[in-house]
């Protein structure tokens, strides 16, 4: 009994550490979410910048592949001038989904960079299909 007494004791001289009020789990709830949500932006910073940065050299590279076009002649100019502008319509739709991202927000951000990173994936398969052929027809 007096061992009972005594963890009672031990138990209620220690019971400030364990109690937590609702203003305090309240905090701690706020926090994390903000956490949270800080981490978010942060992560849709950096895709921003990835994205505008991929987009950008692409856009150099689509230069190049016009000053080869500029040298062709007949059918293979065609074929060219008909892929680059393929691609610059593809680079343009990007940018304009870049732009919409940096607008949205929470859950419309997800699905955008889901999107997006789809987009890009093909905008990258097509830039290297056209690059493929320049090369070949060199």
């Amino acid at each position: 009994m007096k061992s009972i007494l005594a963890a009672l004791i031990a138990l209620s001289a220690f019971q400030p550490a364990f109690a937590t009020t609702s203003e305090e789990v309240k905090q701690k709830t706020a926090d994390a979410t903000s956490a949270a949500v800080n981490y978010t932006k942060e992560q849709k910073d950096q895709f921003q910048k990835d994205m505008s940065a991929k987009l950008d050299n692409l856009g150099k590279e689509i230069d190049e592949m016009k000053k080869a076009a500029a040298d062709k002649t007949g059918e293979a100019k065609k074929e060219m001038d008909a892929q680059i502008a393929s691609l610059e319509k593809k680079q343009e739709s990007m940018k304009q989904d870049l732009a919409k991202l940096q607008k949205s927000s929470g859950k419309a951000w997800g699905h955008m960079k889901s999107g997006m990173s789809k987009a890009w994936d093909s905008l990258s398969d097509s830039y290297a299909k056209a690059k493929a052929e320049y090369v070949e027809n060199k």
